[in-house]
């Protein structure tokens, strides 16, 4: 919103200095005054696109977090309702991922010096 606001503001203040330079004649002030017009413009729209994004941002998150807070939900009911057959899944997927971070053996065998 802030640049939205600044744009607004960089291009009211380029009209009026684009103003002022037709009137008194100066070219100089009238180029800077459509400069700053331009620039206000670019800054305004960069700033309608920033806002849209992080609104479509924070609506994304709030989806994803209801998603995962009624998996979590699904999760806790489960539990509660057969806490025997979780615990052995805990266990097997305890097992497994300790498998897997386990990596290689590094046994070295040693011959025997005769």
């Amino acid at each position: 919103m802030d640049e939205q606001i600044a744009g607004v503001t960089k291009q009211g203040l380029g009209r009026a200095q684009d103003a002022v330079g037709g009137l008194t004649g100066d070219g100089k002030t009238q180029a800077k005054g459509k400069l700053n017009e331009a620039a206000g413009a670019v800054q305004q729209a960069f700033g309608q696109l920033k806002g849209g994004a992080k609104d479509a941002f924070g609506d994304a998150l709030q989806k994803t977090r209801a998603k995962v807070h009624d998996r979590l939900d699904a999760v806790e009911d489960y539990v509660t309702a057969k806490p025997l057959p979780a615990v052995a899944i805990a266990a097997a997927a305890g097992v497994v991922i300790g498998l897997l971070l386990r990596g290689r053996s590094r046994t070295i065998y040693l011959r025997d010096a005769r």
